[in-house]
């Protein structure tokens, strides 16, 4: 595609101002299976799932740009248990304060958050069977999600961000790379070298873990 830039953010979010900006509005314009959320969700539904990336490992965040415009972009880390660790102290705990605070309201959405981040309910990821996490820690120790404006989807531009960051992690000498996703991305997924590992049933519909060995 003509004027397709793919990019590694820097370590320092402060020099990316302006592309992280992008990811966080792109990542609610495509956060219900590929469509926008309500857009009066936007800033707690980045805090969950950009926060992170942005605090912890920006340099772990790749953009996809057309004309210096963000049309997609890949949150990756390499060692998901670190990650997950450090997240649950600098991210998530500063955030439920603000929650039990009353700052983002009484939602069905920020109950759920609580009940999560307090143990009271499981996540989607934590039903899986202790197997698969095993297999995950072991095996496919990385993961990624990836997201693509709605008029580039089917262009190529996911699986150039995927094949970069795959290249990365390979550089870093990690073994493989997984995600979680439900029925629609796995064609996708299929295409650039994933496998199905594991699914389950929940409320909310099928959730189907996947890898690939790097």
């Amino acid at each position: 595609m003509q004027n397709l830039i793919v990019r590694r953010l820097s370590a320092s979010p402060a020099a990316d101002s302006a592309a992280w900006a992008a990811v966080r509005e792109l990542c609610c314009r495509t956060g219900d299976n590929g469509a926008p959320i309500a857009r009066e969700r936007w800033e707690f539904f980045s805090r969950i799932w950009i926060d992170p990336y942005q605090k912890l490992l920006p340099q772990w965040t790749y953009v996809a740009e057309i004309d210096a415009a963000v049309v997609g972009y890949l949150t990756g880390c390499p060692d998901s248990k670190g990650f997950y660790r450090r997240r649950a102290w600098r991210v998530s705990l500063p955030l439920l304060t603000e929650i039990l605070c009353g700052r983002y309201g009484h939602t069905p959405e920020t109950k759920a958050y609580v009940c999560r981040a307090l143990g009271i309910r499981k996540s989607a990821e934590q039903c899986f069977s202790r197997k698969l996490h095993q297999s995950i820690a072991q095996d496919y120790p990385a993961h990624l999600h990836v997201n693509v404006d709605a008029g580039y989807r089917r262009s190529g531009i996911g699986r150039r961000l995927m094949e970069t960051y795959f290249a990365d992690l390979a550089g870093a000498r990690r073994r493989g790379v997984h995600l979680f996703c439900g029925d629609d991305p796995v064609p996708f997924y299929r295409r650039v070298g994933f496998q199905v590992l594991e699914s389950i049933e929940i409320r909310s519909g099928r959730i189907i873990a996947m890898g690939r060995r790097l």
